[in-house]
């Protein structure tokens, strides 16, 4: 591999796409605990026939996208149709709403159809699309006449301008939800049996990168929009941010929607003793980046044209706490100051570096939140989620529930 192609490889932001790259992908089942992927595959599976509702949550860094993406490529195994849709893509998370959320489903789905020569007769669409264009005050043009080709540019507009997003927030969304609501049903009641026809099981879409939504906006997508996700004639899973899931879990049970989360990895014990399985597994994360050529089995056999020795791939795994993300930086830290093998003194610099700069973003408030944290019964918080993004805080489990720990803090003996 060139040094272009690690930096990508180790880029935290960088989903595997098992069609493409399998061989980047470690399975971390054993390190999480739970099979999170074939339990929602199988509640897709078991109601083949019958639109089923999923919500996944998690810690931001926990690997929701990547996990999806397999299921993705899982369920496309079994016969199913799958579209993946990463929102943040198509709009701005900060103030999405209801109805900009439904457009991008519908014009994704439609697309699809029209990718297959499929069309369909929709009785609200065309005048609901002419609506926003009118107040949006988008000029008509005669080289965009389908509906895909409306709703992109709706989007676009939608993505470019805040002025836009406010007005169909206020003007729009209220007007607009039962034609778009009956709209989506048809469609996704066309599509589902279109790809049946096809000899496909069902169809199924997978909204990812919503974990990024603010609790207000979450109660609005999922408080006041859970009674019509329901009503789509498909298979979906939309990702949740953890503290809304914890905010919203009464609302989701009493609908008979209990959010699954994806466990981080459990690196450590409570006791701060490392587990070796998960250890491992780690190292099969980093090698993998780097070593994608060669078969998994034999990966740890080379650890030497990576790293200069074992050791040093087992501190860069320790030090990441189990937060994939975060290895993964400090992997690509690495490689921007030298060329594998990695030396102990360059993982050392690179460690040193990054816990400075985590350091020097610690107030007074911040640190006697993070000792409360650890002294403390577990609870998800907005202040909790902003010391895990911060890296300041980390969140574990095993069988008896949950607990935190901070490189930054050091706990007393009897704690």
């Amino acid at each position: 591999m060139s040094n272009l192609e690690f930096l990508r490889a180790c880029n935290p932001s960088f989903s595997i796409c098992l069609q493409k790259e399998a061989n980047y992908y470690i399975d971390l089942t054993a390190a999480r605990g739970e099979n999170v992927v074939k339990r929602m595959r199988r509640v897709i599976a078991l109601s083949s026939n019958k639109p089923t509702y999923q919500i996944l949550s998690g810690q931001i860094g926990s690997g929701k996208s990547t996990e999806l993406l397999r299921l993705k490529f899982e369920l496309e195994q079994q016969g199913f149709a799958v579209i993946y849709c990463a929102v943040d893509q198509y709009l701005q998370i900060h103030d999405l709403g209801l109805t900009e959320l439904w457009l991008v489903i519908l014009k994704l789905i439609l697309q699809q159809l029209e990718s297959k020569g499929d069309s369909i007769s929709l009785t609200y669409l065309p005048n609901t699309i002419a609506e926003i264009e009118k107040w949006m005050r988008i000029i008509p043009s005669v080289n965009i006449s389908t509906s895909v080709q409306r709703l992109q540019r709706i989007l676009r507009t939608l993505q470019d301008n805040e002025q836009n997003r406010r007005q169909l927030h206020r003007h729009l969304e209220t007007r607009l939800t039962n034609s778009l609501i009956a709209t989506l049903e048809k469609v996704t009641g066309v599509a589902s049996e279109r790809v049946k026809q096809t000899g496909k099981k069902g169809l199924v879409i997978l909204v990812d990168n919503l974990d990024r939504l603010s609790i207000e906006q979450s109660d609005l997508i999922f408080g006041k929009g859970n009674k019509y996700f329901r009503q789509f004639q498909c298979h979906a899973i939309y990702t949740l941010p953890l503290l809304a899931r914890a905010h919203l879990i009464e609302q989701f049970q009493l609908k008979g929607t209990a959010p699954i989360e994806l466990p981080n990895l459990q690196l450590y014990d409570r006791h701060d003793v490392v587990k070796p399985e998960s250890l491992n597994l780690l190292r099969q994360v980093v090698l993998a980046r780097m070593l994608p050529n060669i078969v998994s089995d034999l990966r740890l056999e080379q650890v030497t044209d990576c790293f200069d020795h074992l050791e040093i791939l087992d501190r860069l795994c320790l030090a990441s706490h189990g937060h994939l993300p975060y290895l993964l930086s400090l992997l690509q830290g690495c490689l921007q100051l030298q060329d594998p093998p990695i030396r102990l003194d360059t993982l050392n610099q690179v460690l040193e570096n990054d816990h400075i700069t985590r350091l020097s973003t610690i107030s007074d408030r911040d640190r006697q939140a993070l000792q409360k944290c650890l002294t403390s019964d577990y609870a998800i918080t907005s202040e909790t989620i902003n010391l895990c993004r911060r890296l300041l805080l980390f969140s574990h489990h095993d069988r008896q529930g949950y607990w935190f720990s901070s490189p930054f803090i050091v706990k007393k003996q009897g704690e």
